[in-house]
C-alpha cells in the first residue's frame, strides 16, 4: 500500500525549475537527514516551473516512517496546492451528533497540498494536506494546458503501471477478461486453486480501495477508476453507454402490435392458458415445497459458526463502548494487541456464515472454497489469540485479565473446530 506522511512532516521543498526533472528535499520528524527527491516529470501547472517550500505546524511521528528509503529515484504522480478536499468545521458536539443521527457533518472546500510520486525503492508515496504552511517562489518556465494534460496522462499510467504490481494478475489466455478469470471455465476445484483465486480478489479489492481513495472525490472518478484498475472493457462499455445516450432511439426497435399478434384462435388461446396454468400451478406448488425445504435447511446454522457468532456477540456486549472503538476504529490503534483480537474474531464469524451456509459446504467444488476459507479462518484465530496472549501480559489490562481467559479459551474452541472441519473434509474428498 502507499506511503502516507501528512502527519511526519517537519518541512520540505521542491524544486521544478528545470523542466522535465523535479528535486525535493523533506525533513521527517525523528529523522535527521531528509529524503532527497530525484524524479523525473513536472508538477502540474500551478507549480510547475517553481519552487515551493511546505512546513507542517504540527508535526509527529508516523509508523513505517523508517522504512522509507533516504533517497527516492523514481517518476512524479500528481503535485499540486490546489486539490479541493472537504475540511469538516463541525465542533465536537455537532460530529457526535450529526454521527449518531447519520447526518453530514458541515465542512468546507479548502486547497490542499498534494505530492505523489512513484519511486523504485518504496512505490506510491504520498503527501496531502491543507494545513501546511506554503510559499511558491516566480516561475522560471511556464507549462500550458496541453503539457498539463499530457502530464496528468502519464501520472494516470504511473498509477496503472503501481497497482498492476499490487493485483499480479496471472498470465491471460486470450479468452481471459481483464481480472484474468475465464467465465467460461470451471471455477477452481481444489484448496490450493481456491486459495489462488482468494488472494487475487484480495489484492484487486486491495488495489480498488487505493484507486477509490485517490479519485473518489474527482468528477471522472469512474472513468480514471476504472483506467488505472486496468478494466479496459469497463471503459469501451463506458465509452458506448455515453455514445448511446445521445442518440435518440431507434425506431426499429419498437414493438408494434403486430409483434403481439398470434394466428391462433383467441378464444382456444384463452382456454389452452386455462388449462397450462393450472398444470403449472400444481408444479410450482411442488416446486416452492422443495425450495422453501432447501431454504430452511440452508438456513440452520452450522455449530462452529454458531460458537463463533456467540463470541462475537459476547465481545461486542462485554466490552466497553470505549474499549470497542478503540479496538475496530481508530486510525491510531488499529494494530493493537486489542484491535488484532477483535477484527480477527469477527472476521472469522463473517467467514464461516458464508462458507458454510449450503449444504454442499463440504462437496465438489464447494468443499476447496470451504477448505480454503477455513485455512484463512485458521490464521485470523491464530492472530486473535496473539492479540489475547498481549493483553493478558499487559498489567494495564489487569482488571479485564479474567475476561480475556474466558475469550481465550472460547476462541480455542472455534479454532479447534476448524481444524476438526478441514480433516472432516478431506476425508470426504480425497485429492482436493
Amino acid at each position: 500500500m502507499a506511503f502516507r506522511l501528512d502527519q511526519a512532516i517537519v518541512r520540505g521543498e521542491l524544486d521544478n525549475t528545470e523542466q522535465g526533472h523535479l528535486r525535493g528535499r523533506i525533513w521527517l520528524e525523528g529523522r535527521e537527514q531528509p529524503l532527497t527527491l530525484d524524479l523525473e516529470g513536472d508538477a502540474w501547472r500551478d507549480v510547475a516551473g517553481a519552487r515551493i517550500t511546505f512546513t507542517n505546524p504540527e508535526p509527529r511521528r508516523q509508523k513505517n516512517q523508517g522504512d522509507l528509503k533516504p533517497v527516492q529515484h523514481g517518476i512524479v504522480g500528481d503535485i499540486t496546492v490546489s486539490k479541493k478536499v472537504k475540511q469538516i468545521t463541525a465542533s465536537d458536539e455537532e460530529w457526535q451528533r450529526c454521527m449518531e443521527d447519520g447526518k453530514q457533518p458541515t465542512f468546507e472546500w479548502r486547497n490542499s497540498l498534494y505530492i505523489e510520486w512513484f519511486s523504485e525503492e518504496n512505490g506510491r508515496v504520498v503527501i496531502e494536506s491543507a494545513d501546511f504552511e506554503l510559499q511558491i517562489t516566480e516561475f522560471t518556465w511556464q507549462m500550458d494546458e496541453a503539457e498539463e494534460q499530457a502530464q496528468q496522462f502519464a501520472n494516470l499510467n504511473a498509477m496503472r503501471n503501481w497497482l498492476a504490481t499490487i493485483i499480479q494478475r496471472p498470465e491471460k489466455k486470450d479468452d481471459d477478461d481483464d481480472d484474468g478469470f475465464d467465465e467460461d471455465e470451471d471455477l477452481p476445484v481444489s484448496e490450493a486453486e481456491w486459495e489462488e483465486s482468494l488472494k487475487l480478489s484480495d489484492r484487486l479489492t486491495d488495489a480498488h480501495m487505493e484507486a477509490m481513495d485517490k479519485y473518489a472525490d474527482d468528477d471522472d472518478d469512474e472513468t480514471k477508476v476504472a483506467f488505472v484498475m486496468g478494466w479496459d472493457h469497463m471503459l469501451d462499455m463506458m465509452a458506448q453507454a455515453q455514445e448511446n445516450s445521445g442518440k435518440p432511439q431507434n425506431a426499429d426497435n419498437i414493438p408494434s402490435m403486430e409483434d403481439f399478434e398470434d394466428d391462433d384462435d383467441p378464444e382456444d388461446a384463452g382456454e389452452e392458458w386455462k388449462e397450462d396454468a393450472d398444470d403449472a400451478s400444481d408444479d410450482d406448488a411442488e416446486d416452492d415445497d422443495d425450495a422453501f425445504a432447501d431454504y430452511m435447511e440452508e438456513r440452520r446454522s452450522h455449530p462452529l459458526q454458531k460458537t463463533a457468532h456467540k463470541l462475537v456477540t459476547r465481545i461486542l456486549r462485554d466490552l466497553r463502548d470505549e474499549d470497542r472503538d478503540e479496538g475496530i476504529e481508530s486510525e491510531e490503534a488499529r494494530n493493537t494487541p486489542l484491535s488484532r483480537f477483535i477484527s480477527n474474531t469477527m472476521s472469522i464469524s463473517g467467514k464461516l456464515a458464508g462458507a458454510l451456509s449450503t449444504r454442499r459446504f463440504a462437496e465438489g467444488s464447494d468443499a476447496g472454497y470451504t477448505l480454503a476459507i477455513l485455512k484463512r479462518c485458521l490464521n485470523w484465530a491464530n492472530e486473535a489469540l496473539s492479540g489475547l496472549n498481549e493483553l493478558l501480559a499487559d498489567s494495564l489490562w489487569e482488571d479485564r485479565h479474567t475476561l480475556f481467559s474466558e475469550y481465550k479459551r472460547e476462541l480455542h474452541v472455534v479454532r479447534d473446530g476448524i481444524t476438526d472441519l478441514r480433516q472432516e473434509i478431506r476425508l470426504k474428498n480425497p485429492g482436493i
